[in-house]
């Protein structure tokens, strides 16, 4: 009996604990609902900055109307309370792990890159904001991401613009009976940058998030592909400077879109560039006999690409309409007597459907 009335104290006591835990929490929640309704800018960070922390279904929609509201801070200037206020929010949505509507992120998705891309790939509604994020006019390390993500989506208008987009060429190189032809190599770099970050008198602390690719220890998977992206976290103290830097390896979107058809494959890098960028050595034994060569090696190229597409389509992406490809051939003569000039070679049109 004795156990039975310290267990059902002990159970009292654990509600109370827990009704007290719960009303904390509304509590905090409240406070946080009403700084973010003050009109003053250090008030409303540290609404969001409580907010993000609490990790409360209750503060989700509160925060959502925040982006609704701050359209109008797109384009604040750099170390503004404005712009201090936008880093807050964005870092509270990404802390309390909640979906922000894709439409109302849209207005940031120039000045906000970084934030904006964490939030949009956990949007399974987001293929749009993506779509606009991947074009030819984004920085790198925002198309790559964009088109990480959509490549992970399978999406199918984005395979539309990336086959599109694809180089494709075929080297012939010419040369005596009997002799070698030389090829050449490059290497890449990396682009690296270092700042400092510092926010107003009085704001909270805040975490600044920028994007790289060669993912650093305590950086965090974003958006994988050809080439990762992570998203690397910088924290911000109250009434502190910090420096932070960010990087990422220089690449070429070329090299990124032949990746990505490996993906898409199941292939690897290099076997997508062998049907994309082959080079073909040929002996001269006379100009016919060039020229046959060459054709039959822009068929086999064309049969080869073919295949790759097939593969694709295997897993559900069709091949698009309308789209086509168009095989640049090159010519180099290596020949000791270039008397009689080499047969000229005209692009190659493929029909993707026939």
């Amino acid at each position: 009996m004795k156990f039975l009335s310290g267990l059902i104290a002990v159970c009292l006591a654990g509600g109370a604990i827990s009704a007290q835990s719960e009303s904390i929490s509304a509590q905090e929640a409240a406070r946080a609902r009403q700084s973010l309704q003050s009109t003053q800018w250090i008030d409303k960070a540290w609404g969001a900055y409580f907010a993000g922390r609490l990790h409360s279904d209750q503060m989700r929609e509160p925060l959502i109307e925040q982006f609704r509201a701050s359209e109008v801070l797109r384009d604040a200037m750099s170390g503004s309370e404005e712009h201090a206020y936008m880093l807050v929010l964005f870092d509270a949505a990404i802390e309390s792990d909640i979906t922000v509507p894709a439409e109302l992120l849209q207005p940031f998705e120039e000045n906000w890159a970084a934030p904006v891309l964490i939030l949009l790939a956990r949007d399974k509604d987001s293929e749009d904001s993506l779509l606009r994020l991947s074009v030819e006019k984004s920085p790198d390390i925002v198309w790559l991401t964009a088109s990480n993500l959509l490549a992970e989506r399978n999406s199918q208008r984005w395979y539309t613009g990336l086959l599109g987009s694809v180089n494709i060429a075929h080297r012939f190189t010419v040369f005596d009976p009997g002799t070698g032809a030389g090829t050449g190599g490059a290497t890449g770099g990396g682009v690296y940058g270092d700042g400092g970050a510092a926010m107003p008198k009085g704001f909270p602390p805040v975490t600044i998030y920028a994007l790289r690719t060669g993912c650093m220890p305590g950086s965090v998977l974003l958006a994988q592909g050809p080439e990762n992206v992570c998203y690397q976290r910088t924290v911000v103290p109250t009434d502190k400077q910090v420096g932070f830097g960010a990087g990422h390896t220089s690449f070429k979107r070329d090299d990124m879109r032949g990746g990505y058809l490996a993906q898409l494959a199941n292939m690897t890098s290099s076997e997508v560039r062998s049907i994309l960028h082959p080079e073909t050595t040929l002996e001269f034994h006379g100009i016919d006999a060039i020229r046959q060569s060459m054709e039959q090696g822009l068929d086999a190229q064309e049969e080869d690409i073919r295949a790759l597409l097939q593969k694709i389509a295997n897993r559900g992406l069709e091949v698009p309409t309308g789209v086509h490809l168009q095989v640049v051939p090159e010519v180099i003569d290596q020949r000791s007597d270039r008397s009689e000039a080499l047969p000229p070679l005209a692009p190659r049109e493929i029909q993707l459907t026939r």
